[in-house]
């Protein structure tokens, strides 16, 4: 077995050990990232580990990496995020599947998760290149850099790297991002659920997470509405988010804007221009034909990531992104790649 089989084998071992949620290196995790100070619930944190359990198979694995391979061992520091729990551990794994030393500086919101995972695998392959140090041990240690954050962050880490006399071709840096979802009116009750799972999930702070809802201009959002409540019966909202949504909802209302809020603020939805608002609050945007999405996206679309709709759009309109089924936007798989650039054939050419 060569070195890489013997890594890509331990990943998938530890994977299948952590899709039990009572494995005691999971739950220990878990309970040390309840109580960091995040917006990670205990629904949201099951959710996403264990949908990405799940995809971290030895053959899935290699479908991902293929024959790709480094040219030559660098160390490739990696700036998580903290927009979801696990946040960063396609990065983790990508680094280390393709031949590099990986090494991570954590969001103080999750230092847990992805080293007891580090460790879980390490319990099968000791020699896993992974190690963890603090920010600026990172940037001075790293010999190629991914980062993700949002885009003030990004500037000014850009200018940091510069300093550093790493090469930009040597640099990837993810940052603001978001999702768009697209009606058409035919949609029914499990769709309109699906987007609610696309908007409200990680209190819709995701880079995947649904901002902007399009929809025709004679569409009620009654169904959207029942959606996000019905969803939200069962992945109720972090305790800090009503609160976050109470200033917004005020000024909505002061200014006679027009909105909706699910009972005790767990979602908020406001109707005007394409224009994202703040975590957790959806906007509807109508509009006349498809075509105003195009042209929307053409201008102002560089942040989206895909699009989300029904089958049926997809027959009669061809966006410029990828496009995803509702329910379907918190759950990418291994080969997805964030800004549509592809992490591994970056960390190969390195």
């Amino acid at each position: 077995m060569t070195h890489k089989d013997h890594i890509r084998s331990a990943i998938a071992r530890a994977a299948r050990n952590w899709q039990d949620p009572e494995y005691p290196s999971r739950e220990a995790a878990v309970t040390q990232t309840l109580e960091a100070p995040n917006h990670f619930t205990e629904e949201a944190l099951a959710y996403a580990i264990n949908q990405q359990m799940r995809l971290l198979t030895e053959e899935a694995i290699e479908a991902w990496i293929g024959g790709r391979k480094a040219q030559e061992p660098k160390t490739v520091g990696v700036i998580h995020a903290d927009h979801v729990p696990l946040d960063g551990l396609r990065d983790l794994l990508a680094v280390v599947l393709i031949g590099h030393q990986y090494l991570g500086s954590l969001s103080p919101e999750s230092p847990y998760l992805l080293p007891a995972f580090v460790d879980e695998i390490k319990q099968h392959a000791p020699a896993l290149p992974a190690d963890f140090a603090d920010f600026e041990e990172v940037l001075a240690e790293a010999d190629a850099l991914i980062a993700t954050g949002d885009d003030e962050e990004m500037e000014t880490l850009a200018d940091e790297v510069e300093e550093l006399g790493i090469d930009s071709s040597q640099v990837l840096l993810r940052g603001t991002g978001y999702a768009i979802a697209v009606l058409d009116g035919q949609e029914n009750a499990d769709e309109f659920e699906g987007i609610a799972e696309d908007t409200l999930l990680h209190e819709g702070r995701s880079r995947r997470s649904v901002a902007l809802i399009w929809a025709p201009a004679d569409l009620p959002p009654d169904g959207l509405l029942e959606g996000l409540a019905a969803f939200r019966s069962v992945f109720p909202p972090h305790p800090d988010t009503p609160g976050a949504l109470k200033m917004q909802q005020a000024f909505l209302q002061a200014t006679d804007q027009p909105h909706a809020y699910g009972e005790g603020l767990e979602f908020l939805l406001s109707k005007g221009e394409a224009v994202v608002q703040g975590a957790g609050h959806l906007r509807w945007v109508p509009y006349e034909s498809l075509e105003d999405v195009s042209a929307w996206l053409q201008a102002y679309g560089d942040a989206v990531q895909f699009v989300v709709a029904r089958e049926a759009v997809s027959t009669q309109w061809s966006p410029p992104i990828d496009m995803m089924r509702p329910g379907e936007a918190h759950r990418p798989p291994l080969t997805w790649d964030p800004d549509g650039i592809d992490t591994i054939a970056f960390l190969a050419g390195l």
